[in-house]
């Protein structure tokens, strides 16, 4: 009678017919050879025993899982390396659900994120705007065995975005069992911004293979800004009759705001003769108009999201057979697969009649204008106003609450498939072919946006009459009533004006083509020389198809166009390991690294890199190691086919407060009167300016070049044992970065000018002075290889574990690592060279750059348990665009974290529980930041969270 299989071998057959591996053949094969060599991230020469010139940092998924994080990106982006923003569920004004880290702060898209070696689909960021960062969402955390951040240029090795460095992601695939596990978190305060996730982790292996099969489903619930009370108020600074600044509770004058812009010039004379303003509003208790205060502001914060909301659904399998082995060699079969389903919205304060549009479809008025004939303009055909003005038409920037507020949903879907061989000649020579096949589809849904056509009509009664609609949504009347209170509009009257739903879709494709060979030849004093070679073939593609509302500008949300677009690139390597010393007086080992690519692109043509390191052991304790590359970054298929687009940048405008404002030069006060600006707010309604900068895309543009250069020593002292201590000095310059000029650079440059006609800076405006109308002027600038970037700093670290005898503790481990950033300069034509180090509020107020950040922890723990306390400080940061003088807070304070943590296992049981940020810190506030008075993706905006977790191993 045959015997039944076993559970192992029955799930090794499932797992062979989904990943397409063949594991009938016997499992007891002769066994082939073991290959002890291991390739490093930064390398593809598989060496043992080996420590790499270039710095890397190791995260271990146990490391991860004593903390209360769902994803990759929310632990790398504690490590001091991490700078600038992070992009996660903290981000909702900008965020599109995606999560993204930017290693030294140079962007997304140079830092190259790869699993196991090999690349995956970038994504679309934020918008149509730019593409090729990976969203951490894809990585299958229950498969993670650890990630290593390489820290340094790595194009030589692995092309093109990885300027800032790499992060590795190595999964585990040699698992063996099943592991379940569940956890969830929430905010102290209020019991509230839950998050969760269930894990399942199945794995088998033999002597010819193994597989894995993983199972995620994750969700974070919302937190909105009115939850907490940092957060429920836009904060502006006003000015006291001291002299003094105080934060108040104000926000937007798209509130109920009527503005006389529309005035022909005897009404606008009567105004002045009449010594009134050119702003009122319908007052709410009597009904009468009354001039515009900073009281009528509209506070947009409430409603906003703190923390975005998202549910994840991931299928993750991998494994590896060997299909042959002989005494000349062996072949294996290798394939890994994910799928990621991802849903997430954002939510902002309600659409408004916002005045973007000067010549709204040819009418010659802006786009929220009212006209004199709407039956409730107080300034219209029958006034009722002591201006004794009428006949005219007014602008109106009313806010539609009655609609809850403007919602954008994302539904993604991302797959990724890997097939490959590898094997080994005479166990000399390693060889790899792969194939990976990686897509991703986005489809973003758009509510409460409103139609600037069906606006025209519904305040217009002879428009409205024509169209039954709106006849039907607007009453006897035959128009909108745009001046009432919150509340009266009504739903027919919002449902008229509302483009539900509106939907784009973005679509990106990766086809990737791998020949990988390595080995060993000669012999040189400290070994055998160590050799890779490789070819690849890459393909991308992307795609963006607006809505036709989106397509054809019909609403607040902008135009887009659509694009389409695609390169190849064909690349050959070359890498050298040379072992020239070992076991020698003053040179343990000393051994030299030397790497290079080229690259051939059908898009931007050609480009070779290369990277040399030296790594010296002087001794047992000391080790000294550099590294000096050359890297490049494509440009991506969004920034090679996309179109004109606008921007809205936040502005410091230099002329408020002119006459008293410490940072105004001489320049700019006889500017800035000469342009008419009054020297005092530039507005009294208390919010932050934003223009419009149109941004024309470069017809050719070329890779962004870069040199990197590190230096660092490792210290083991044989006196102390279990200590380790490192220091690592880093400096990146990156050549034809591709951007546009800052706005605020340029304004400033232009209102700075001593002749402004001559200025370059200010050739960018459209006024050419920098300002129109009193405010800052929209402008217009090149999108391309126009910047220069250049950054050092120093990374430290020290580790020491030691037994102890200390009654129930018998390990102790402390651990201390941090980056002194020491520069940070951005330099473009017009805006000039802008110092980041030790500043908050660059890029729209998201990015802060301290000088100092470090981490610490300290552990206790025995066979069973653990106890860990850790800590995470951010240096303070100055206000990037406003001094001191003329803001109530012009620096996000320095911050310290503090973080509690216990483990206890029991059999097959691993319980979890954590306390983060343990004395409910509050996020620093600084003037510019644009979003909930703070830096939402560097701060914790939470406050004090509770987690825990359950393991449970068979």
């Amino acid at each position: 009678m045959a015997k039944k299989p076993g559970f192992s071998s029955m799930l090794i057959t499932s797992l062979s017919a989904l990943l397409g591996i063949g594991f009938a053949g016997s499992l007891s094969a002769q066994e082939g050879a073991v290959i002890e060599e291991v390739v490093v991230t930064g390398s593809r020469i598989a060496r043992t025993g080996f420590e790499a010139a270039s710095p890397v940092d190791v995260v271990t998924s146990e490391e991860m899982a004593q903390t209360g994080v769902i994803s990759v990106d929310e632990y790398l982006k504690r490590l001091p390396a991490f700078s600038g923003w992070q992009a996660g569920a903290n981000i909702n004004n900008g965020g599109d659900g995606g999560k993204f880290v930017d290693l030294r702060g140079l962007g997304f898209k140079r830092t190259l994120v790869l699993i196991n070696g090999r690349r995956t689909t970038g994504s679309f960021i934020g918008s149509s705007s730019d593409i090729g960062a990976v969203d951490m969402n894809t990585i299958p955390m229950p498969m993670i065995d650890r990630v290593e951040v390489l820290k340094d240029g790595a194009s030589s090795v692995y092309g093109s975005d990885a300027l800032a460095g790499v992060v590795n992601i190595i999964t585990k695939d040699r698992f063996e069992g099943i592991e379940l596990s569940a956890d969830g978190s929430w905010g102290t305060e209020e019991w509230d911004a839950d998050t969760k996730s269930i894990n399942a982790l199945l794995g088998v292996s033999n002597d010819r293979g193994g597989a894995q099969l993983s199972l995620t489903y994750a969700k974070q619930d919302e937190l909105l800004q009115g939850d907490r009370s940092w957060a429920e108020d836009a904060l502006w600074p006003t000015l006291q009759p001291n002299g003094s600044f105080v934060a108040s509770g104000l926000g937007s004058g798209n509130s109920r705001r009527i503005r006389s812009r529309e005035f022909d010039q005897a009404s606008l004379d009567s105004l002045a003769a009449q010594g009134v303003g050119s702003q009122f509003i319908i007052d709410a208790s009597t009904g009468q108009i009354r001039e515009f205060t900073g009281s009528d502001t509209y506070n947009y914060a409430p409603i906003n999201a703190l923390i975005t909301p998202h549910e994840r659904w991931q299928i993750a399998a991998q494994g590896d057979y060997e299909i042959a082995s002989s005494s000349s060699g062996s072949v294996s079969m290798f394939s890994e697969m994910s799928y990621t389903r991802r849903t997430s919205h954002q939510r902002l304060a309600p659409d408004a009649s916002f005045s973007v549009d000067p010549d709204f479809a040819g009418t010659g008025m802006w786009n929220s204008v009212v006209p004199a004939s709407n039956p409730f303009n107080p300034f219209g055909d029958t006034p009722s106003n002591p201006w004794g003005i009428s006949g005219q038409p007014v602008e109106t920037n009313r806010r539609f609450e009655e609609s809850g507020g403007r919602l954008f949903s994302q539904t993604n879907d991302s797959y990724r498939m890997l097939v490959g061989l590898r094997g080994d000649f005479n166990e000399t020579i390693n060889w790899e072919l792969a194939y990976v096949f990686s897509e991703g589809e986005s489809v973003s849904e758009t509510n409460f946006y409103h139609r600037f056509d069906k606006w025209a009509t519904i305040v217009d009664p002879t428009l409205c009459s024509a169209d039954p609609s709106c006849v039907a949504a607007t009453g006897p009347q035959n128009a909108l009533n745009p001046f009432g209170p919150f509340g009266t509009i009504s739903a027919a009257e919002i449902d008229y004006l509302m483009a539900n739903s509106l939907k784009d879709q973005y679509k990106n494709r990766l086809e990737n083509i791998l020949l990988n060979v390595n080995g060993e030849f000669g012999d040189l004093q400290g070994g055998a020389i160590g050799w890779a070679a490789g070819y690849e073939y890459r393909e991308e593609k992307a795609s963006f198809s607006p809505d036709e509302f989106i397509g054809g500008g019909l609403t607040t949300g902008g135009a887009a166009d659509p694009l389409d677009g695609k390169y190849s690139v064909d690349e050959i390597y070359g890498e050298l390991l040379f072992p020239l010393l070992a076991d020698q007086p003053f040179a343990k080992a000393l051994d030299l690294e030397a790497s290079v690519r080229y690259s051939d692109y059908d898009t931007v043509g050609d480009t070779t890199n290369y990277k040399l390191g030296v790594n010296w052991a002087i001794n047992e304790a000391f080790r000294v190691r550099t590294t000096y590359s050359t890297g490049f970054r494509a440009p991506n298929v969004v920034e090679l086919v996309a179109g004109q687009s606008t921007t809205f940048p936040i502005v410091e405008f230099p002329c408020e407060f002119y006459d008293t404002r410490s940072d105004a030069t001489p320049n700019i006060q006889a500017n800035c009167a000469a342009n008419g600006v009054d020297p005092g707010p530039a507005s009294e309604l208390g919010f932050q300016v934003q223009s419009a900068y149109t941004l024309n895309p470069q017809a050719d543009m070329e890779p962004e070049e870069s040199t990197s250069y590190t230096f660092g020593v490792v210290w083991t002292p044989e006196f102390v044992e279990g200590i380790r201590a490192s220091v690592d000095y880093w400096n990146i310059e990156i050549d034809e970065y591709i951007d546009a000029p800052d706005y605020n650079g340029l304004l400033r440059n232009c209102l700075n000018a001593a002749d402004q006609s001559t200025s370059i800076a200010c050739s960018f405006f459209i006024t050419g002075t920098g300002i129109d109308d009193a405010f800052p002027a929209d402008a217009e600038a090149e999108f391309g290889n126009l910047g220069k970037v250049e950054t050092s700093g120093v990374d430290f670290a020290i580790d020491y574990s030691r037994p102890v005898d200390w009654g129930m503790i018998n390990l102790l481990e402390v651990s201390f690592m941090g980056t002194y950033l020491d520069k940070y300069k951005e330099t473009f034509p017009g805006s000039g060279t802008i110092d980041l180090v030790g500043t908050a509020g660059d890029d729209d107020g998201f990015g802060v750059y301290p000088e100092w950040r470090w981490n610490s922890s300290v552990r206790l723990s025995a066979e069973a348990w653990s106890l860990d306390w850790r800590m995470r400080w951010f240096d303070e940061s100055k206000d990037l665009l406003r001094p001191s003088d003329i803001t109530d807070d012009a620096k996000a304070e320095s911050i310290l974290y503090h973080d509690l943590i216990a483990n206890y296992t029991w059999n097959q049981f691993t319980g979890s529980i954590g306390i983060e940020n343990l004395t409910d810190e509050e996020p620093p506030r600084f003037h510019s930041a644009f979003n909930a008075n703070t830096a939402p993706g560097v701060y914790d905006v939470v406050g004090r969270q509770l987690w825990v977790r359950a393991k449970v191993a068979f």
